[in-house]
């Protein structure tokens, strides 16, 4: 596990992102650049790099999404602090969920869902990972008025991502368009599980 650190994503063949649970190593909180600067810089690119993306640059970017920044509260906030959104990284080697308590990811299943992120835009298909945010509905308070909490909620969690990307030099777009269908199936999200945006996340093509 030692030599997960300087592993990047896409060398699949090292078997590192083909394990069942891939330990994170911890994100950087000094990394990036200021609030103010991250706000000027954020916008949508939909155009990446094959470069690859470093585990601790996955880390961070998942840990700004959805990770605990103190005891039992999350970087993002959530309606009646409930936590219900769950995210997964879709990359070439399989799927994995985010267990921001462990810091890992758990693999989900094998296989590449990039082309089922990309739906109609195959340009999504070609970012080395891709976020995607989903929300667990199944406590009975999700009723009603209640029942779009989390909408707001996954848009947090993508505000969060943007930002991290635009402080770090990733390119990344918010979407909404993809097969939920075969998302749901591949995943095994139970009925109760909306599936709200994915982010597309790599470097910039143009290399800025």
């Amino acid at each position: 596990m030692k030599s997960m650190m300087a592993i990047v994503l896409g060398l699949a063949a090292t078997g590192v992102l083909g394990a069942e649970t891939i330990k994170l190593p911890a994100p950087d909180n000094d990394s990036g650049v200021t609030v103010m600067q991250a706000l000027k810089a954020r916008h949508s690119e939909r155009t990446f790099s094959d470069r690859d993306i470093p585990l601790e640059t996955l880390s961070g970017v998942l840990w700004a999404a959805n990770g605990f920044n103190r005891p039992n509260k999350r970087t993002n906030a959530t309606g009646l602090n409930k936590q219900t959104i769950i995210v997964y990284a879709i990359m070439k080697s399989g799927a994995y969920r985010y267990d921001a308590k462990a810091n890992a990811l758990v693999r989900v299943c094998d296989g590449d869902l990039r082309p089922a992120i990309a739906a109609q835009q195959p340009f999504a298909a070609t970012a080395p990972v891709s976020l995607l945010i989903t929300a667990d509905l199944s406590d009975p308070i999700y009723t009603g008025a209640r029942s779009a909490l989390s909408n707001y909620d996954a848009g947090i969690v993508s505000g969060n991502i943007y930002l991290y990307c635009a402080a770090n030099g990733l390119a990344t777009v918010c979407r909404a368009t993809m097969d939920r269908e075969k998302l749901k199936k591949s995943l095994k999200l139970g009925g109760r599980t909306a599936i709200h945006l994915n982010h597309p996340i790599g470097y910039p093509a143009n290399g800025k």
